[in-house]
């Protein structure tokens, strides 16, 4: 019985090559964000295809799984052409390799060849920070060396593309400090380097910039609103406990 069933699976496996038949897989590798229209590559001269049978023989191109056709085949010069936007960040997000899968088919007879687009990052992406500003209550007792966390900016791209250091507007009270986390992402804090003095300024608005390493760089900025509280967070206690003091 258990035979009988592996011979029937190996013949409709058979069978099924018989009928799709897959010859030569050709690879290719574009930035994404090209114009439709664009020429991938000859895909004829490289499968080695006769120009003259394209037509006759319905040449197409198809997905694997039935998605979004990004690519066409021009039919008279043999070229493979962006067809519909591709997005690297939208197909693949932060993945190291974005492969996109596309299939040249030819009929009478059945023929199909694998096409294998590796989609490589350009700076399109410019450093976000979630909120508009970053607002921060220090008391201007607070000792010299301390340290605030600051929230991360984020960017679609990856690699150099992505978001390499920050930059602090010079202000005479606070420095950066930079740090890497595991992954290669940076974050920062903010690091008091000067006593506060609520009498000589009540407030700070200092600019923060993200910048990543593409060419050309782009750039994001956050404001950070410093307000500075008083020292004597309860002046009066002593007068609240013991009025006739």
């Amino acid at each position: 019985m258990e035979r009988g069933r592996f011979t029937l699976v190996c013949d409709l496996a058979f069978i099924f090559l018989l009928l799709h038949p897959v010859y030569g897989d050709v690879s290719y590798s574009i930035p994404e964000e090209m114009k439709r229209g664009s020429v991938i590559g000859n895909i004829a001269k490289d499968l080695g295809l006769d120009l003259g049978r394209l037509s006759a023989r319905k040449a197409r191109i198809d997905t694997e799984d039935n998605s979004v056709k990004y690519c066409s085949l021009n039919l008279n010069t043999g070229d493979l052409i962006v067809q519909e936007r591709i997005d690297r960040e939208g197909l693949c997000a932060k993945k190291a390799s974005c492969v996109l899968k596309q299939e040249l088919v030819l009929e009478n007879p059945l023929e199909l060849h694998r096409i294998s687009i590796h989609v490589q990052d350009i700076n399109d992406n410019s450093p976000q920070f979630k909120e508009e500003s970053l607002k921060f209550e220090i008391r201007e007792s607070a000792d010299k060396g301390a340290r605030f966390l600051l929230d991360e900016a984020h960017d679609g791209d990856i690699g150099e593309n992505s978001v390499q250091g920050y930059l602090l507007q010079q202000n005479d009270h606070f420095k950066l400090n930079v740090n890497t986390k595991a992954g290669g992402r940076k974050y920062c804090e903010l690091i008091l380097h000067k006593e506060l003095d609520r009498e000589d300024n009540k407030e700070m608005m200092l600019l923060l910039t993200a910048f990543d390493g593409g060419s050309p760089q782009r750039s994001g900025t956050v404001v950070i609103h410093v307000t500075v509280l008083d020292g004597n967070l309860f002046p009066s206690l002593s007068l609240f406990l013991c009025p006739w003091c």
